[in-house]
């Protein structure tokens, strides 16, 4: 079957969509890696997911040619970040055994 044939679904503005489950994915993949995680290292996760979020942006903006910034990725990034460091202290009680 070709791909031009394949019925697409449209979702506006998807790629936010994506930017968020990554980001999302990404914090919560970190927080799991550690063993202890104190508030101190769910603010340092939190605050570099965020500020990769913006220089990946920034970068986009000056060092390529047909990508450009868009403050709505930095915004959806941000977004799954702070979900994911709000769902984990649920996800780490409930889904995590205590041995």
């Amino acid at each position: 079957m070709p791909l031009n044939d394949i019925p697409s679904i449209p979702i506006k503005s998807k790629d936010k969509y994506a930017h968020f489950v990554f980001y999302f994915v990404l914090v919560l993949s970190w927080f799991f890696s550690f063993k202890e995680t104190s508030l101190g290292i769910k603010i340092k996760v939190l605050c570099f997911a965020i500020l990769y979020g913006i220089i990946i942006e920034v970068f986009q903006e000056v060092f390529t040619v047909k990508r450009e910034a868009d403050i709505l990725d930095v915004v959806a990034n941000s977004f799954g970040a702070v979900i994911a460091y709000l769902i984990f202290p649920f996800l780490k009680n409930n889904f995590l055994r205590k041995e």
